[in-house]
Protein backbone atom coordinates (compact mmCIF):
# COMPACT_ATOMS: atom_id res chain seq x y z
CA UNK A 1 0.00 0.00 0.00
CA UNK A 2 1.43 3.33 -1.01
CA UNK A 3 0.36 6.68 0.31
CA UNK A 4 0.84 9.95 -1.42
CA UNK A 5 2.35 12.81 0.45
CA UNK A 6 0.56 16.14 0.47
CA UNK A 7 0.95 19.48 2.13
CA UNK A 8 -2.65 19.45 3.37
CA UNK A 9 -2.91 20.47 7.02
CA UNK A 10 0.61 21.80 7.30
CA UNK A 11 -0.28 24.71 9.61
CA UNK A 12 -1.62 22.60 12.52
CA UNK A 13 1.31 20.21 12.16
CA UNK A 14 3.89 22.99 12.23
CA UNK A 15 2.16 24.77 15.10
CA UNK A 16 2.11 21.51 17.09
CA UNK A 17 5.81 20.99 16.45
CA UNK A 18 6.60 24.62 17.24
CA UNK A 19 4.61 25.01 20.44
CA UNK A 20 4.24 21.53 21.90
CA UNK A 21 7.64 20.61 20.49
CA UNK A 22 9.31 23.50 22.30
CA UNK A 23 7.73 22.46 25.60
CA UNK A 24 8.70 18.84 24.95
CA UNK A 25 12.26 19.88 24.15
CA UNK A 26 12.59 21.79 27.40
CA UNK A 27 11.20 18.81 29.31
CA UNK A 28 13.68 16.43 27.68
CA UNK A 29 16.50 18.83 28.42
CA UNK A 30 15.40 18.98 32.04
CA UNK A 31 15.25 15.20 32.35
CA UNK A 32 18.70 14.72 30.81
CA UNK A 33 20.07 17.54 32.99
CA UNK A 34 18.68 15.98 36.17
CA UNK A 35 19.89 12.50 35.32
CA UNK A 36 23.36 13.66 34.30
CA UNK A 37 23.84 15.94 37.31
CA UNK A 38 24.37 19.04 35.23
CA UNK A 39 25.28 22.21 37.07
CA UNK A 40 24.07 25.72 36.33
CA UNK A 41 27.37 27.02 35.00
CA UNK A 42 26.65 28.09 31.41
CA UNK A 43 30.18 27.43 30.14
CA UNK A 44 30.45 23.91 31.52
CA UNK A 45 30.53 21.00 29.14
CA UNK A 46 27.25 19.57 30.45
CA UNK A 47 25.43 22.89 29.96
CA UNK A 48 26.78 23.19 26.43
CA UNK A 49 25.68 19.63 25.69
CA UNK A 50 22.17 20.36 26.95
CA UNK A 51 21.98 23.55 24.91
CA UNK A 52 22.90 21.79 21.68
CA UNK A 53 20.70 18.82 22.55
CA UNK A 54 17.71 21.16 22.76
CA UNK A 55 18.45 22.56 19.32
CA UNK A 56 18.80 19.11 17.76
CA UNK A 57 15.62 17.75 19.33
CA UNK A 58 13.51 20.75 18.35
CA UNK A 59 14.81 20.74 14.77
CA UNK A 60 14.10 17.00 14.57
CA UNK A 61 10.54 17.61 15.79
CA UNK A 62 10.02 20.41 13.30
CA UNK A 63 11.33 18.26 10.48
CA UNK A 64 9.32 15.17 11.38
CA UNK A 65 5.99 16.86 12.12
CA UNK A 66 4.89 16.25 8.54
CA UNK A 67 4.95 12.50 9.13
CA UNK A 68 1.75 12.75 11.17
CA UNK A 69 -1.47 11.99 9.30
CA UNK A 70 -3.22 15.11 10.56
CA UNK A 71 -2.69 18.17 12.69
CA UNK A 72 -4.94 16.68 15.34
CA UNK A 73 -2.78 13.56 15.57
CA UNK A 74 0.35 15.72 15.83
CA UNK A 75 -1.16 17.69 18.69
CA UNK A 76 -2.38 14.55 20.50
CA UNK A 77 0.92 12.69 20.20
CA UNK A 78 3.08 15.66 21.19
CA UNK A 79 0.77 16.55 24.09
CA UNK A 80 0.91 12.96 25.32
CA UNK A 81 4.68 12.98 25.01
CA UNK A 82 4.77 16.23 26.99
CA UNK A 83 2.71 14.73 29.81
CA UNK A 84 5.00 11.70 29.93
CA UNK A 85 8.27 13.66 29.78
CA UNK A 86 7.23 16.26 32.34
CA UNK A 87 6.05 13.47 34.66
CA UNK A 88 9.47 11.85 34.37
CA UNK A 89 11.07 15.24 35.01
CA UNK A 90 9.07 15.71 38.22
CA UNK A 91 10.10 12.24 39.40
CA UNK A 92 13.76 12.77 38.44
CA UNK A 93 13.80 16.16 40.16
CA UNK A 94 12.32 14.64 43.34
CA UNK A 95 14.89 11.84 43.26
CA UNK A 96 17.78 14.33 42.93
CA UNK A 97 16.63 16.47 45.83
Amino acid sequence: MTTTLSSRGWLPKVSAASLAGAVLTMGLTGVVGCLSGSDSMPRSMSAQFLMWLAVLVWVALLGSCFLFRSGRQAWLVLTGANILVWGVYVLARAAVL
